[in-house]
This record gives structure tokens, sequence and C-alpha cells, in this order.
């Protein structure tokens, strides 16, 4: 009892002379974690980009990555026709699943000639599957899966699998000219029975500039669809960002709120005309090959809140010192949003990253009318068009079926309507407004 009586005396006398000292300790370390928690914030978090290697990358990266780094074409090369999928999705993620499960095994790699290498791509009785630039090695693996063997800064734009007993698969690189050939040893699910949609186009493959496309050789009808305009999500998201409210400036009589972070990130919002730059300074990144930048670019549309469900990557220049992303629509690319896309992300000199991106997306999409379709020519008469006021197929860099982008800003609607897009000096444009435009608006 004594002892029990003694050591009760002891810790009330402990509580009494280091009591507050403990507490003010517990509070200062409390403190302390806040801070950093907030410190590691969205805003702040940013700063501690820097890309170790491709094996962190993918893991920060996610399965995500796979869905932004997405085809755009989808070919049937059957015994008579080659045939392209118009809405394509469903089926591309049904191959990808399967395809996954292989045992797939390296072969050999050539070089071809242009003309063999559109011959290997129209292989009969097999499936083509084309992105709409390069992705790196390591963005197939991370689709595709890590049975294949590939190295990381490998550029591919082609994808093809074997229908029949041979059990090959391909994969192609336009820059170089170069395939890949692998054997698919076991495969639980096969591509053999497969089949096209109904909503097809026929196609051949054809050169155009330094890419190899599947060219339209009939026309096709398109559906013509409409959304509500989503203004404010991304602005609200965007601006949450930064501690201060924005400065707000008139020039040119264009409104423009301009935002930052000290000396490390800043953004001008137009709120004229919906476009924002983001610009970011002393960022570590170590990015120096497509396969860095791609994973990179990923990265941005996910610290930017940027990467919507209908967003998907569109084209790189530079090895990926410039990556683009638009979005698409019934698996085709949407034009006019702004000049460049929907966000576009270069990597400039002295640790430098500029994200340009737009205020305005889709939002919800109208009840379509069935009846609103529109005639697409085939892609020859399309050149025909371009090269009858002056435009050589020579210094066509791409050309695709897009949506043009038409907003009614009383309504807060956006039109989509299919039609024939083509680069020059790496601007998109219209070929009805190019032809229209060399012909004085007639």
């Amino acid at each position: 009892m004594k002892k029990n009586k003694q050591w009760r005396v002891n810790i009330r006398y402990f509580r009494q002379r280091y009591g507050v000292i403990i507490a003010l300790i517990i509070a200062i370390l409390i403190s302390i974690f806040l801070s950093v928690q907030l410190w590691r914030s969205p805003g702040q978090s940013m700063k501690q980009q820097k890309i170790t290697n491709d094996t962190t990358q993918e893991n920060v990266s996610g399965e995500n990555l796979t869905s932004v780094y997405s085809i755009s074409q989808l070919i049937f090369n059957q015994s008579d026709k080659e045939l392209s999928v118009i809405d394509y999705r469903t089926l591309y993620s049904k191959i990808v699943d399967r395809v996954k499960e292989w045992d797939i095994a390296y072969k050999t790699s050539d070089v071809l000639k242009k003309t063999t290498y559109l011959n290997s791509l129209s292989q009969k009785n097999t499936i083509v599957m084309s992105f709409p630039d390069a992705v790196s090695g390591n963005v197939i693996q991370s689709i595709f899966g890590k049975r294949i063997k590939i190295a990381g800064n490998a550029t591919i734009n082609h994808v093809q699998i074997s229908q029949d007993d041979s059990n090959k698969l391909f994969f192609y690189d336009d820059r170089h000219h170069k395939r890949y050939v692998y054997q698919v040893s076991n495969a639980p699910q096969t591509v053999q029975h497969l089949k096209p949609s109904k909503k097809t186009a026929t196609v051949n493959f054809q050169w155009v500039g330094k890419h190899v496309m599947a060219a339209t050789t009939t026309s096709v009808k398109l559906q013509s669809y409409s959304y509500l305009l989503d203004v404010d999500s991304t602005v609200s998201r965007l601006t949450k960002l930064f501690s201060d409210s924005g400065k707000r400036e008139v020039n040119n009589g264009q409104e423009i709120l301009t935002y930052s972070n000290g000396d490390n990130r800043r953004m001008a919002h137009n709120v004229t005309t919906g476009s924002i730059n983001y610009d970011a300074y002393n960022v570590n990144h170590n990015a120096n090959t497509l396969n860095q930048r791609q994973h990179e670019g990923y990265r941005w549309l996910v610290n930017l809140h940027q990467n919507s469900d209908n967003l998907y990557y569109f084209e790189e220049r530079d090895q990926g010192q410039t990556l683009t992303y638009r979005l698409f629509v019934n698996g085709l690319p949407i034009f006019g949003q702004t000049s460049y896309g929907s966000v576009q992300i270069k990597q400039l000199p002295n640790k430098h990253a500029r994200i340009g991106m737009s205020q305005y997306s889709l939002r919800v999409p109208l009840p379509t009318d069935q009846k609103n379709q529109i005639n697409i020519e085939p892609m020859a008469s399309a050149m025909a068009d371009l090269e009858s006021v002056g435009v050589s197929r020579n210094d066509i860099e791409q050309i695709a079926i897009g949506y043009r982008w038409q907003l009614d800003p009383d309504n807060q609607i956006v039109t989509l309507d299919p039609g024939w897009y083509f680069e020059q000096n790496h601007v998109w444009r219209s070929v009805t407004d190019q032809v229209k435009s060399e012909q004085g608006g007639h």
C-alpha cells in the first residue's frame, strides 16, 4: 500500500512538473506533420516531380496511362478488302485483354523499304491497330503486358495480329520503317473469330508525309453530335493550386487573370477566349526520351486535373518535347477547341514546362438525331481538293477525319460535325476551310 501511494505521488509530481512541456512537444509535432501535409498538397507537390526510371514512372502513372495512350484506328485486313471500324473502343479493349494473357516470344526485327512496309501492314487475315502518333515501347508494354520484350525507348505506330494459324504478332515503327516480329506460343483466347462491327469504312494503307495511315477509299456517313458545354470545372480545379485569387488585366480588349506561386508556378487565364497557359519553372524532370516524356505528360494531366475520360494522346514532336492531347468522340479527334488541341505540353529549356489548356470542355451529350449524318468523301477526294487550291501532297504532314468544335455561347451548346483535317507546318486546318479561303470564300 505504501509503495502504491508513493508511486501515485511520483506520477502526480511528474505531470505537474513536465506535463506542460510534453503537451507543448506533442502540439509542435502535430503542427510539423500538418505543415508537411500542406506543403505536399497539389500546388506544391509538383515541385517534387522527378522521373527516375521507367519502372517508377509506370507505378506512379497507373493503369489509366494506357487509356490516354490509345489507338485511333482498328483495321481488319480481310481476304478481299481492308475495313476500318468506326467505333472501335469496345473491340480494342477485348483484343488487349486477350493479348495480355498470351505467351509471346521475340523472333526478329528488320528495316523495310517503304513499299514492303505497306505490303506487310496489308497482310491478309490480320488485325491492325494504329496509334495517332508514335508511342514508346514502354507504353506498349503497359498496354499489352510485360511479356512483350521490347526496348522501352522503341517508337511504335502500329500493332498487327494474325487471325490465321501463323500466330504472329508485329509492331511497326513508321519513323525508321522498322518491323518487330513475335511468335505467339500460347493463347488462351485467340482473336481468330473476331469480326468488325457493322459500321466500317473501306480503306487501304498509304504513306502520308512520314506516317502510314489507313486511308478511306469510299465515302462514309458519320453522325453529328451536340453536347452541353462545361465551362467552370477546369478553372475551379486549377485555381485551387494557387494561394492567391488572381490579378486582373485587360490587354487588347481581352480580360486576363494571372495567378502565381512565387517564382515556381504561374497561370494566365484568358477569360475572353477561355485559353489557359500554365508555366512551371525549376521543374526537376529528367525526361530526355519519348518514353520518359510520355510518362511525364501523363503525370501533368493528372496533376492539373486534365485526365478526363474522353481525352486521348494525339501527337508528338521532337521526340516528345511537345505532346498534344485531344478530346475524342466516337473514336475521332476534335479540332477547333483551341489552336493546338485540348491540352499541349511543351518541355522548354532551363527546366521550364508550359502546358496549354482550354477552359471549355464537353459535359453532357444531348439526344442524337440519327438522320443528322454527314457524308465524308474518300481521302483521295480530300487530297484533290487541297491540290486544287495549291496545297501539294508533299507538303501535307498528316491528314485525318475529325470533328469540328462549334460553340454556341448563348445556349452553351457545342456542335460537332465531321470533316477532313490536314497538318501543314505543324498546324492542323480544316480541308473545307482551306479550300474556301483560297477560293475567296465562294
